[in-house]
């Protein structure tokens, strides 16, 4: 790593450290690493985080993809962190504090990320990989490109532009400066910084279904400039039949990313 290089880590790395630049309430993790945290306490974390996080918090709640065909509505904010579990829930608050401060230009990388962590998921399920498995390939993949994601945000930041051989070589070391500073679970860590197709014994890792879904993901999203899928869907709207198309469009509309989305019917 040349002098220029160096610096400019030390920089990335300063402003990672900086919890400023993230808009986040220390408080609220406080309160979901705790399992014994009272009802009224999980509830008042809503008022903690930026509007937009809660109502797209409240919109995955009330998903098909998270068991609510019927869009059941939470009324109580303790009600869409108990549906989406408390770990979970840290996480994917994370993960839309640090998209939500990407420019344009890099507006992909948000929209990779929930496509890796919707297909991640799914892949699990086919495999018949048991229920922490699933949950664990679906943030690994939401995390997957995390330190790209940071490195982006100093990029947008300080209106500079970063070059990519840099951002290739040191994306993983961004990636686990984030788990470790927020205190996520040491899976993403293991995920985000796998280079290569991991098997397990007796078929795929976690790490090696997010890998496939990562593919996929990246090869569509390459060759139509959004998550272009064909699916067998519902034949009527009000049809509470699920498949994989409409779990994911269902998904995608309701965290308010549907327009980069297109599912041809088959």
């Amino acid at each position: 790593m040349s002098t220029e290089e160096a610096q400019l880590a030390r920089s990335i790395e300063e402003y990672v450290m900086n919890e400023q630049n993230f808009g986040i309430d220390p408080r609220i993790f406080a309160i979901l690493d705790d399992p014994e945290s009272p009802k009224k306490e999980i509830e008042g974390t809503e008022k903690m985080m930026d509007v937009k996080i809660g109502v797209r918090l409240r919109s995955m709640a009330g998903s098909a993809y998270y068991g609510m065909p019927s869009r059941a509505k939470a009324v109580d904010f303790y009600d869409v962190i108990l549906a989406l579990g408390m770990q979970p829930a840290k996480v994917f608050i994370i993960a839309m504090a640090l998209f939500s401060r990407l420019d344009a230009k890099h507006k992909r990388l948000e929209i990779e990320s929930y496509a890796i962590a919707v297909f991640s998921r799914l892949i699990a399920e086919a495999m018949n990989m048991n229920d922490a498995a699933r949950e664990k390939a679906e943030l690994a993949g939401l995390f997957l490109q995390l330190g790209r994601v940071v490195i982006a945000m100093y990029e947008a930041s300080r209106s500079i532009e970063i070059d990519a051989s840099f951002v290739e070589a040191n994306h993983r070391h961004f990636a686990l400066k984030i788990i470790e500073k927020f205190d996520l679970p040491e899976f993403l860590a293991e995920v985000a910084t796998e280079e290569h197709l991991l098997l397990a014994r007796r078929g795929f890792s976690v790490s090696g279904v997010v890998t496939l879904a990562q593919c996929l993901v990246q090869r569509v999203i390459h060759e139509h400039g959004m998550l272009h899928i064909k699916s067998p869907m519902p034949e009527t709207a009000d049809n509470m039949e699920k498949t994989p198309g409409s779990v994911i469009s269902d998904y995608f509309q309701l965290i308010g990313l549907g327009r980069f989305l297109r599912i041809l019917p088959c």
